[in-house]
């Protein structure tokens, strides 16, 4: 673009032909500059959120597979080790859909990645339903639905943060993290209710609804305008943000800041300068660490291994049917839990609820611990498995609130747009490192050190993890994608210095 932005824009604005790509300027117009765009954004996140249920149902799939696999017909004996493979070997390809993500979400735009991601992740789900309890094709099935989780985990946010409004970007990202409990919700109940392999089918139909609404939708505006795609970057915002004065700044302020950028250096060049930059490193940093506590502080566990646990806190007299009730509980505990969730980020903002998360979520891991401990070395008896069981809850619901969603709801604000793919995939794929290890170690975690050593190492882990986003974590509630890159870059205004305040590791 040799043109000034604005004279670019308004160029484009005063013919018609921008408006006549979808709808007459009239009517246009005349449309409810509110309801319409936030209608529109909407039901395309509904596509993001079909394709997530997908992701949640690969994390709580394990919990209703391995149990029924054990007590088949075919008799068939187990190892602890192929046991342990079954559950973490989605996990473990995570990180191989975190490197492609990054790549492919620049590459292909954010639509028409997640489209491509559609039809592995209906191939997966479509190879375990149709295994015949042959391990190997249930493990390669597995794998590629893990290997789609790890792709969906940075594209999902990233897309559903750049196409929509700062006032609702905290609820539309916070409903990523309620489909992923969600997800994990009706992959434990039509385990429950059907064979694994009818649910594994289910399952499958999940990314496929998800495929079909974003077949329609149009691309992200910020990755049209990353690739100097100015007119069809206009037609796309205001298709899903609108034409208000607000909107028109943004857009300006957006193709201003695409303009501005050395054309001349080469895609590697200008990467190697960008990773330099405080607006790359400083997020990124922030968000490692982030996931890091998230997973240390057993979420994920707890979806990959509920029955078995839910059998531990209620006692092995209870019968079968007891520990999965639990687990549905449990599940439908989650979901209500992130839905307040959803409400309380756009009302209180990301940093509060993620350090009044942080403090209960650890205080009630150790609380369990200490409890388990006493009435496993007989100091204490079992007075009953509800307070076990409420501990349990407890630490759900104050986990969801905060915790376990939020770092998925920054990674899609944070990064600056020609970096977000790199960031958003390393972040992302450094959780898939972590997610996988605590997976993979989690039996033997309980066998070694029981349930009470292993909660109380991710109660103490989750504190030193708040005590860090307590010195670094920002509050990026109502910003712009630009006002937060620009506070990470350094140039802060005094009205971004009075948003994202005691922050001292990042001035």
């Amino acid at each position: 673009m040799d043109h000034a932005p604005v004279s670019e824009l308004e160029k484009i604005n005063k013919s018609e032909t921008v408006y006549n790509t979808w709808e007459s300027k009239e009517n246009f117009c005349s449309e409810n500059e509110t309801q319409a765009p936030l209608r529109r954004q909407t039901l395309v996140c509904m596509g993001t959120f079909m394709m997530t249920l997908g992701a949640g149902a690969t994390a709580g799939f394990s919990a209703i597979l391995i149990p029924q696999l054990q007590n088949s017909s075919g008799g068939r004996k187990y190892s602890i080790e192929m046991i342990s493979w079954l559950a973490s070997i989605s996990s473990f390809a995570l990180v191989f859909g975190n490197l492609l993500s990054g790549y492919l979400m620049e590459r292909f735009g954010r639509r028409k990645s997640q489209l491509i991601l559609s039809i592995f992740f209906i191939l997966g789900w479509v190879l375990i339903g149709l295994s015949r309890e042959i391990i190997y094709i249930i493990l390669a099935g597995r794998f590629i639905t893990g290997l789609c989780q790890g792709w969906l985990g940075p594209l999902g946010p990233v897309f559903v943060g750049e196409i929509s409004t700062p006032i609702h970007r905290g609820f539309f990202l916070a409903a990523l993290s309620l489909a992923i409990a969600t997800g994990v919700l009706l992959s434990h109940f039509f385990g429950t209710m059907l064979h694994w392999s009818t649910a594994s089918i289910l399952c499958g139909s999940f990314p496929l609804i998800g495929g079909i609404i974003l077949y329609y939708a149009p691309e992200s505006p910020a990755w049209l305008a990353s690739k100097n795609r100015i007119e069809e970057c206009i037609v796309s915002f205001q298709w899903y943000r609108g034409n208000s004065l607000e909107m028109r700044m943004e857009l300006d302020k957006m193709i201003d800041e695409q303009t501005k950028k050395d054309k001349t250096k080469g895609k590697l060049e200008s990467l190697q300068s960008n990773i330099k930059e405080p607006q790359f490193w400083k997020p990124l940093l922030i968000m490692i660490l982030f996931f890091l506590t998230t997973q240390l502080s057993g979420v994920n566990v707890i979806c990959a291994y509920t029955t078995d646990m839910m059998k531990e806190l209620i006692g092995e007299n209870n019968n079968k049917s007891t520990a999965y009730i639990a687990m549905l509980s449990i599940d439908v505990l989650r979901c209500v839990s992130l839905c307040f969730a959803c409400v309380l980020l756009r009302k209180l903002g990301r940093r509060p609820l993620a350090l009044f998360s942080g403090i209960f979520t650890s205080t009630s891991l150790i609380t369990l611990a200490v409890y388990l401990y006493l009435v496993s070395t007989n100091h204490i008896r079992n007075l009953s498995p509800f307070i076990s069981l409420g501990l349990i809850a407890f630490y759900i619901i104050v986990s969801n609130l905060g915790i376990s969603p939020l770092p998925w709801n920054m990674v899609g604000e944070v990064f600056a747009t020609e970096t977000k793919g790199l960031g958003s995939g390393i972040s992302v794929m450094m959780t898939s490192i972590a997610f996988f290890a605590t997976i993979k170690t989690a039996p033997a975690m309980f066998h070694s050190i029981g349930h009470h050593g292993t909660y109380l190492f991710y109660g103490v882990s989750t504190l030193i993890g708040t005590t860090f986003l307590f010195f670094c974590l920002p509050e990026t509630k109502g910003k712009t994608l630009l006002q937060i890159e620009e506070y990470f870059r350094g140039n802060k205004t005094e009205k971004v210095k009075d948003d994202f305040k005691k922050n001292p590791l990042l001035v």
